[in-house]
């Protein structure tokens, strides 16, 4: 019962120490969301595979960083 408790508490304290960066991933992404058009995205990205999975790619290589 120690060790269940133990990571509950350990998955919350994670959860805590994220909700920063959870909270700031949706702020950008209701922007992107206003600000972008979805025919523009699925344009450049819903047709052809490779470039379109080339151009996701150059698009996340920043955000690890």
């Amino acid at each position: 019962m120690d060790l269940i408790l133990s990571v509950l508490h350990e998955a919350w304290n994670l959860l805590l120490e994220s909700s920063v960066y959870i909270i700031f991933g949706l702020m950008v992404s209701g922007l992107l969301r206003v600000f972008i058009n979805p025919n523009s995205v699925a344009h450049h990205f819903g047709q052809d595979r490779f470039l379109s999975v080339f151009k996701a790619a150059l698009l996340g290589i920043p955000i690890p960083l």
